[in-house]
């Protein structure tokens, strides 16, 4: 149960930070999508070839994740790409990582 705001400067300072936390929310999902079809696009173009034999390697040495976790954000980039027609970004991003990642690993 909420409790009542009765001063105006708590009822301010309330919607304040509760904007500013739904808008990081919502900046971390954009984030997570743009970064799924960044490593899409590294890997499918071959990019991580100038200094690497793979895109294994290349996760786990310039970047610093498991190549498993890689694999499954490129898997989400191909799935909201094939979906784009009634799976829009904004749509994408408030189901999140794990909605998304059991989505691409069911319906591929």
């Amino acid at each position: 149960m909420a409790k009542d705001l009765s001063p105006s400067i708590d009822k301010v300072n309330y919607s304040r930070w509760t904007n500013k936390a739904k808008n990081a929310k919502n900046d971390i999902a954009r984030a997570f999508l743009e970064f799924a079809s960044i490593l899409k696009q590294i890997k499918d173009n071959g990019y991580y070839d100038y200094k690497f034999d793979n895109f294994k390697e290349y996760c786990e040495s310039e970047l610093q994740i498991a190549w498993q976790t890689a694999y499954d954000y490129v898997k989400i980039a191909d799935f909201v790409f094939e979906n784009k027609q009634t799976l829009n970004l904004e749509k994408a991003g408030l189901l999140g990582h794990k909605k998304l990642k059991l989505l691409a690993q069911k319906l591929s």
